[in-house]
């Protein structure tokens, strides 16, 4: 069944009500509409033909709710949870969670040696796609928001620009023409809808807790999710074991240093703030689009965001855009190239494995995949080959300890011409000892503790 497809059979209403709403608001829906003499079976089926968009604005309606904010976060899960649920359904048997955790166990253990990052402090997990979605959901909506807000504004600026055009129809569902309530609720719920639907797609792709090329889960854990490993290993030449194992390493890899180095989450996060509060919208698309739309709820299911953010970032945009993808660059690169020393030496696929995955954070990674069309962010990093060859450099040089100290503090870290030129950086441009012993001093007063956050156990 397809995302915007309802069931036909009315006998499965009630299911796909409470898989979307839960039992307890599924209930006092039903109830509402027989205390009120509809037949729920039979008013639900004469709403076949409409899509689920329509169908959680007229549940929205029975609830009297109305999301706080640019976007309905409850209709955003229960979009995602309903399109995992009906489209996307997994579970991790006892074998499967198995597996995982032991993979990330072993990963763990073969990369003590290989760094000096301390592993994570929190258990090792197995997730369904559900369980996904319910730990990442706080992060996208930190990172989400700030352009929605940007994008409802611009939604009412659009109609407020249209009202004498508004059919007499639909104008007792705006309310007030000063605040238009009832439209600010509809964009609202069309922003969840739209957030939803990318937050399940994300579900379907991503691998553990920073795949998506963002650290979208909080907490000091690492985790893995079988079925998108499984579906990633179908038709490669390695065994599923080994891929599993290659991708707990890399997940490991990237918890340690989103867990254990203390200024390099927040960092990244900020930095994507900072780029999204600066959205700038295309009001002509957003007009067209409102036009088109005629001011009917049902077809503003159809408004397409990626057409409506504005082609040229703003100078401090383009600033901010370009420190993130450096940052992630060097997360990227770092990940690689102690994955690939960990994996060489204990699998037989590692190579091309490793070049798999270098293909995938550069073409087709699960953040190109949603946040470009749902927020304008191009958050690709442009540079993973220059970072993995850096950080293989600073290895060579430096050893582990050396390698590793670099991510004590953020001015320690190569520039972007420092990354594509690294020798010129160990050679001339690198921390001296006395500058690193002076940032390791100033982290451990600030932290509070004599020991630094990249110190070996």
């Amino acid at each position: 069944m397809s995302e915007n497809e309802l069931p036909q059979d009315p006998d499965r209403w009630e299911e796909m009500l409470r898989a979307v709403m839960g039992d307890e608001a599924a209930e006092r829906v039903i109830e509402q509409m027989r205390a009120s003499g509809m037949n729920p079976s039979a008013a639900l089926e004469g709403m076949q033909n409409l899509d689920v968009t329509a169908v959680m604005d007229q549940v929205r309606s029975m609830l009297g709710s109305s999301g706080d904010g640019p976007v309905d976060w409850s209709i955003a899960e229960k979009a995602a949870r309903y399109q995992i649920q009906s489209e996307h359904y997994d579970s991790v048997s006892s074998a499967e969670g198995e597996h995982a955790r032991e993979a990330l166990s072993v990963a763990s253990l073969w990369l003590d040696p290989a760094v000096d990052v301390d592993p994570c402090t929190g258990p090792n997990q197995a997730w369904s796609r559900l369980d996904w979605l319910a730990h990442s959901l706080p992060t996208f909506k930190r990172l989400t928001e700030p352009v929605a807000e940007n994008i409802a504004r611009a939604f009412i600026q659009a109609i407020v620009a249209q009202l004498d055009n508004i059919p007499e129809e639909f104008r007792p569902a705006l309310g007030d023409t000063e605040t238009l309530p009832g439209m600010r609720n509809l964009i609202s719920a069309v922003m969840g809808l739209q957030y939803g639907r990318g937050m399940a797609e994300l579900s379907t792709v991503c691998f553990g807790t920073a795949d998506a090329g963002l650290p979208l889960v909080e907490g000091h854990t690492a985790a893995l999710v079988p079925a998108n490993i499984s579906s990633f290993a179908e038709g490669l030449d390695a065994p599923e074991d080994e891929v599993r194992i290659f991708v707990a390493i890399r997940e490991q890899a990237v918890a340690r240093l989103y867990s254990k180095v203390p200024w390099l989450r927040p960092r990244v996060l900020d930095a994507v703030a900072a780029y999204a509060r600066e959205i700038q919208i295309d009001m002509g698309s957003m007009e067209e689009q409102v036009r088109e739309a005629g001011f009917d709820p049902q077809k503003l299911q159809e408004f397409d965001l990626s057409k409506v953010f504005a082609s040229e970032p703003t100078e401090s945009q383009a600033a901010a855009l370009a420190q993130l993808q450096h940052l992630l660059s060097l997360v990227e690169g770092w990940v690689s190239a102690v994955s690939l020393q960990v994996a060489s030496a204990q699998l037989p696929h590692a190579v091309a494995l490793g070049e798999m995955f270098g293909r995938r954070a550069a073409i087709s990674s699960p953040a190109q995949r949603v946040f470009g069309p749902l927020v304008g962010l191009q958050i690709q990093p442009r540079a993973n080959r220059e970072a993995q060859r850096f950080w293989e450099i600073a290895y060579a040089k430096l050893g582990i300890e050396g390698r590793d100290g670099l991510w004590k503090h953020p001015d320690l870290l190569p520039t972007v011409a420092a990354m594509e030129d690294p020798d010129s950086f160990f050679d001339s441009s690198g921390p001296s000892p006395a500058v690193a012993e002076e940032l390791d001093a100033f982290l451990a007063e600030l932290l509070g503790d004599d020991e630094s956050p990249t110190d070996s156990k």
